[in-house]
C-alpha cells in the first residue's frame, strides 16, 4: 500500500494529509475490532466470521478500485479495515482447537513463514502493477486483483476448513472498544490535520479530549474485570511490570515503523524521483529479511535469551543508518539499490526484537490469560502503527515544508534510529530479573511460529 501511496496522490489529487488517512483510517479500525472478531468467532464459529472477513475484504476492495476522490478511498479503506480481524484471529485460533501436535506447531510456523514471505512479495509485486499501468487502471489494480483472489478463497475456506468454535466464549467489551477508539481518533485527527490547519482550538481539545477517554477507559476496564467479564485492556495485565515494558518497546518501535514507511514511500517517489517499482524493489528486501530473520528467531533466541531484543536493536540501527547515508550523499538521486542492503538488514532486526519481546511478555503471563494477553499486544501494535503515520507524517511534512523531502525524511529517520537505539542499550531491562526468555519455555512450544507474524 505504501509503494502505491504517491501514484494514487497524483491520480486523485490528494496531500501527503489524506494520505495519511488511507493508512491510519485501515489500521485503527483493524486495531479497535481484533479482539471483537476474535471473540464473535468463539461465539458464532469461526468458520463463519472466516468466511464473512474474506468476502468482506473482497468487497471493500472493489470499492477502493473505483473510488474516484480521496474521500471515497479512505471511506472505503476503512471499511476494508473491518475484515482483517475477521480473518486473524480464526485462523490461528482454528489450528489451535483442530489440530494437535506436532501438526499445530508445523502449520503455524508455515502461516508465520507464508505471511513474511507475502510481504515481501507484496513490496515488489506493488510496485510492478503501478507500474506496468495495465489497462490504465494503475494503482487500482491492487485492489481489484483482489476480488478474483478473495473469491477463491472463500470458496476454499467452506470447503476445507472446518467449523469450530468455543465451549465458553469471553464476553464482548463494546464499551471499552468505544473508549479505546475514541481515545484514538482523539489523538489521530489532530496529529494528522492540527499543522496544516494551524493548530486550531477544536485540535487542542481533541487532544484534551483524547486523554480523558484514556482516564476513563482505565476506570472503565478495571470495573469489567472485578465483575469478572473480559475486558479489552485488562488492568491485571498491565500491573504485571515486564507487560508494561515489553508493550512500551512494542508500541514505540511499530509506531516510528510505520511512520518509516509512510515517509520512505513518499521521499523517495516524490521528492527523490524514484519509480513505484523501484521504491517497491527497494522496500521488498525489508520484508525478505524480516522473514528469514523470524524464521531463525527461536533459536537465537534459546542462545542468548533477553538480549535478543538488543541484538535485534543493533542490526535496525544499524540499517537505518546506512539508510540515511545515501540521501544525505546522493539525494536527490539516490537509487533503489542504494538502500536495498540496507533495508534487508532492518527487516533482519524487525523480525528478531518483536518474537524476542513478544515471548518475553507472554512467559510472565498466566496460562488462563494467554488469550487476551495476544489480543492486548496486537492491539497496542495496530494503534501504534495508525499513530506512527500520524505522528511522524507530521514531522516529515513540517520539515519537508521549510527544507527537502529528503531532509524530513531524514529527521523521520532520526527517531526511528533513537528508537532502535533504546533497544540497543535498554533491551535487556524489558524483563525482571527473576524473568526472561531462558525461563520462558512453558510458552515457547505454545507459540512457537505466532510470534514471527507482523502485522
Amino acid at each position: 500500500m505504501n509503494v502505491s501511496l504517491p501514484s494514487i496522490q497524483s491520480s486523485l489529487g490528494a496531500d501527503t494529509v489524506e494520505s495519511q488517512f488511507v493508512i491510519s483510517g485501515y489500521s485503527i479500525v483493524y486495531a479497535l475490532l481484533l479482539v471483537f472478531s476474535g471473540r464473535s468467532g468463539d461465539r458464532y464459529g469461526r468458520r463463519r466470521v472466516l468466511v464473512f472477513g474474506t468476502l468482506g475484504f473482497t468487497a471493500a476492495s472493489l470499492f477502493c478500485g473505483v473510488a474516484a476522490s480521496m474521500e471515497m478511498l479512505i471511506a472505503a479503506r476503512v471499511v476494508q479495515g473491518l475484515s482483517p480481524p475477521c480473518c486473524s484471529p480464526q485462523v490461528m485460533s482454528t489450528i489451535q482447537a483442530a489440530l494437535k501436535e506436532p501438526a499445530k506447531t508445523r502449520l503455524l510456523s508455515y502461516y508465520a513463514a507464508i505471511g513474511g514471505l507475502s510481504a515481501a512479495v507484496g513490496q515488489l509485486l506493488g510496485g510492478v502493477i503501478v507500474w506496468a499501468d495495465l489497462g490504465g487502471l494503475g494503482w487500482r489494480l491492487i485492489f481489484l486483483i483482489n476480488l478474483p483472489l478473495g473469491v477463491m478463497a472463500a470458496l476454499g475456506i467452506r470447503a476445507w476448513v472446518p467449523e469450530t468454535r468455543a465451549d465458553d466464549p469471553d464476553s464482548t467489551d463494546i464499551g471499552g472498544t468505544l473508549l479505546f477508539g475514541a481515545a484514538i481518533l482523539g489523538l489521530l485527527i489532530p496529529l494528522s490535520v492540527g499543522r496544516q490547519a494551524g493548530w486550531p482550538a477544536w485540535a487542542w481539545a481533541l487532544c484534551v479530549g483524547s486523554a480523558a477517554a484514556f482516564v476513563a477507559l482505565r476506570f472503565y476496564e478495571s470495573r469489567i474485570e472485578i465483575s469478572g467479564r473480559a475486558p479489552l485492556i485488562p488492568p491485571s495485565l498491565l500491573a504485571i511490570s515486564t507487560m508494561r515494558r515489553g508493550l512500551l518497546v512494542l508500541g514505540s518501535g511499530f509506531l516510528v515503523f510505520g511512520g518509516y514507511l509512510f515517509a520512505f514511500a513518499l521521499a523517495m517517489q516524490e521528492g527523490n524521483s524514484m519509480s513505484a517499482l523501484e521504491s517497491g524493489m527497494s522496500m521488498a528486501p525489508m520484508a525478505l529479511g524480516q522473514f528469514l530473520s523470524a524464521m531463525r528467531a527461536p533459536q537465537i533466541i534459546k542462545r542468548y535469551g533477553i538480549r535478543s531484543i538488543q541484538i535485534g536493536g543493533l542490526a535496525q540501527a544499524t540499517g537505518i543508518a546506512a539508510v540515511m547515508l545515501p540521501v544525505i550523499l546522493f539525494w536527490p538521486y539516490s537509487e533503489f539499490y542504494h538502500v536495498a542492503a540496507d533495508m534487508f538488514l532492518i527487516g533482519i532486526g524487525n523480525g528478531l526484537y518483536v518474537p524476542s519481546t513478544y515471548r518475553t511478555i507472554l512467559s510472565t503471563i498466566p496460562d488462563r490469560k494467554i488469550g487476551l494477553g495476544s489480543g492486548l499486544i496486537t492491539t497496542v501494535q495496530q494503534s501504534a502503527l495508525a499513530v506512527g503515520v500520524a505522528a511522524l507524517g507530521a514531522v516529515f511534512m513540517g520539515i519537508s515544508a521549510s527544507a527537502s523531502m529528503g531532509t524530513g525524511f531524514l529527521g523521520v529517520g532520526t527517531i526511528f534510529l533513537a528508537v532502535a537505539l533504546s533497544y540497543t542499550v535498554l533491551g535487556a531491562r524489558v524483563a525482571d530479573r527473576r524473568e526472561g526468555l531462558r525461563g520462558s519455555a512453558r510458552e515457547s512450544d505454545r507459540i512457537d511460529g505466532i510470534e514471527r507474524m507482523q502485522p
